[in-house]
């Protein structure tokens, strides 16, 4: 069931009583000035909520190629500091993982293997550079481009702004922000040249604690070849709570991986 590469992807990924807020079809955007939604999206971002930690109970089917399946997760993060996740089969924990500043671990109790390294064995697998901020972010829903210190074209289309970078030789980036709540809309990371494509769907926010916080998350990935679509549902969402972050490879998973020797090629920085 793929569970190894499934726990990588996991990582790439992912109102009150669930009502949602959208644009009504009639209501015309308002034209904003750049500096003025730099404003407005960081007034609601996470990085600027009054919260250390978030707890969530999870629910995600994937694909990947023709294989499918769904499986629970609970996430752990502790904002700047770590990440941990772990997923279930049937109510059996089967993959567990840590992600730290500089380190990525993990282990799979089905194929008998973990890991304990960088950030490149996730770059290996979608093709794209990412980091512990870019990872938070995503799964918080802030966006990963940083449109307070660089400033990217912006349109308004589909009913959105959308923000994307024309400057990038090696990817092409863009983003799109919701009007009236100014949350994330959908971020898009794909090689100019090469067959890689990392994409994030937010489609609707939940209220915790007066906050508004990702309901549902999908994913879009693509490397080699291969394509692979994820859907995640929070399902309940706690703020500020003292949580703790085991983490131990069990004995019998004794199977780690093995880094591919890097290859020479530019950097989408």
């Amino acid at each position: 069931m793929q569970f190894r590469l499934l726990a990588v992807i996991m990582l790439f990924f992912m109102v009150s009583c669930g009502a949602k807020k959208s644009v009504a079809p009639d209501v015309e955007i308002p034209h904003l000035r750049y500096s003025k939604l730099v404003k407005e999206y960081k007034a609601n971002s996470f990085k600027e909520a009054d919260f250390n930690t978030v707890k969530i109970d999870a629910k995600m089917s994937y694909k990947i190629g023709n294989s499918s399946q769904k499986l629970g997760l609970n996430f752990r993060i502790s904002k700047g500091e770590k990440i941990w996740i772990s997923g279930d089969f049937l109510g059996i924990p089967v993959v567990k993982m840590l992600i730290e500043k500089d380190s990525v671990h993990y282990y799979n109790k089905f194929d008998k293997t973990y890991f304990d390294g960088s950030f490149d064995f996730i770059k290996q697998l979608i093709g794209v550079d990412v980091s512990y901020a870019v990872l938070e972010k995503l799964f918080v829903g802030d966006l990963i481009l940083n449109i307070e210190k660089n400033r990217f074209k912006m349109d308004i289309s589909d009913r959105s702004y959308f923000l994307y970078d024309s400057g990038n030789k090696n990817y092409y980036i863009e983003a799109a922000i919701y009007p009236l709540t100014f949350k994330t809309k959908s971020q898009v990371i794909e090689q100019v040249f090469g067959e890689s494509l990392f994409a994030t769907y937010y489609k609707n926010y939940q209220n915790v604690d007066g906050f508004l916080f990702p309901k549902e998350l999908s994913i879009k990935g693509k490397n080699n070849g291969k394509e692979s679509i994820i859907t995640i549902k929070y399902n309940d969402v706690k703020f500020n709570e003292d949580l703790s972050f085991p983490y131990k490879v069990p004995k019998d998973c004794d199977k780690p991986v093995i880094l591919k020797p890097k290859e020479n090629s530019e950097s989408n920085e």
